[in-house]
């Protein structure tokens, strides 16, 4: 049962809009691609000391206070073990409505699993983390080297265009689902979607070889030739954990059967995607990409946030957002205790069974990959 602790009638609150923060994270993202995804995107902490409700609502306000464009201060709900894994897709998949904070904080009621939650045109993963470490009052470091300033190799239109083309004559090839009459059909549960994670020894794999397995287990998921996998990369300086979005992407095109050192060079040679100007273009973007929502997006979708430690972390899971047409968003996160491989797809397009099978076979894949640089 999930409780909330946010009133005496356990109704939510009424939250005073503040449209120019909800403006601004949706202009961030407003160009991009798939005008369907609601931009969730979730970090799930496990800790060794508990906190409490207070704690961090008292901590979130303090956060929120000195950065406006995070939004209003975001209740903290505290959730029971059996209703974990719903109230998480919820944080991942429920749109974020005008007047709603940005953030979203899930806490269970033990203590010792918090979920962090945010519009990716507020934060990025890492500034997730961030914002974990501020709602805990302690610090979490941060190894995570990222591509600095590594400019675009072209402008933001030339690129756009050289995307619709791509769109239209080329589009990534995708997972082809196994159980099509469950898809099809439903499965029997509400909701709308899948988010889980595998808890993996300690380890310092890296971004080469989790694209590495991703493509392994492409090949073994569809007999498409164009796998593209979108790696998102950070700017920031190492040890600069900030709760805000210092992000780029990575489009990195492979070929079946490619080796990992292959693979690594790929992602070392890759240029990012130049970023997108923070306006929806009075809407006219969102309804361009809605035309090609069916045939963007890439085959899978990948956040490393590589090695984080700090005081009573246990181990991190990162969601990325789902966005596309059968959307795989795979993400990977290391602590000194664990390494976590997390799935995030849509029930509209993968079963729970499919959802299930995926991860599975990414784990077996990852895990048969050497170790190497977390920074990789």
């Amino acid at each position: 049962m999930e409780t909330d602790q946010s009133g005496a009638d356990g109704a939510m609150p009424k939250h005073r809009p503040q449209p120019p923060a909800a403006r601004h994270a949706r202009e961030v993202v407003g160009l991009y691609g798939d005008p369907d995804n609601t931009w969730g995107i979730c970090a799930e902490l496990g800790l060794t000391e508990p906190v409490s409700v207070d704690e961090l609502t008292r901590n979130l306000a303090a956060l929120c206070a000195g950065r406006p464009l995070l939004g209003e201060p975001p209740i903290v709900r505290a959730v029971s073990s059996d209703a974990w894994d719903d109230a998480r897709a919820d944080v991942a998949s429920v749109p974020y409505a005008d007047g709603e904070p940005l953030l979203r904080i899930l806490l269970d009621s033990r203590g010792l699993r918090l979920l962090v939650g945010a519009h990716h045109g507020v934060v990025d993963g890492l500034g997730l983390v961030a914002v974990a470490a501020a709602a805990l009052g302690r610090p979490i470091d941060s190894g995570a080297g990222g591509i600095g300033a590594r400019p675009a190799r072209h402008g933001f239109l030339r690129s756009s265009l050289g995307r619709l083309v791509e769109a239209v004559f080329a589009p990534p090839s995708r997972f082809e689902p196994t159980t099509l009459v469950e898809r099809r059909h439903g499965d029997g549960n509400d909701r709308h979607e899948d988010l889980s994670l595998v808890r993996l020894d300690p380890g310092r794999r890296g971004t080469a070889a989790l694209a590495h397995a991703v493509l392994r287990v492409f090949e073994d998921w569809s007999a498409g030739t164009r796998p593209l996998v979108v790696v998102g990369a950070s700017r920031r300086s190492p040890g600069d954990l900030q709760p805000d979005r210092q992000t780029a992407f990575l489009r990195v095109q492979l070929r079946r059967r490619s080796t990992r050192d292959a693979v690594r060079a790929a992602l070392a040679a890759v240029s990012p995607e130049p970023d997108f100007p923070v306006t929806s273009v009075g809407g006219v973007g969102p309804r361009v990409t809605h035309l090609l929502r069916r045939r963007l997006g890439a085959t899978a979708l990948l956040s490393n946030l590589g090695m984080l430690d700090g005081r009573g972390l246990d181990y991190v899971a990162m969601f990325p957002a789902a966005s596309g047409p059968r959307a795989v968003a795979i993400g990977l996160a290391s602590t000194p205790r664990a390494t976590v491989l997390s799935l995030h797809t849509r029930r509209a397009d993968f079963s729970s069974a499919d959802h299930a099978a995926l991860l599975e076979a990414l784990v077996e894949k990852f895990s048969a990959e050497p170790g190497q640089s977390a920074a990789q």
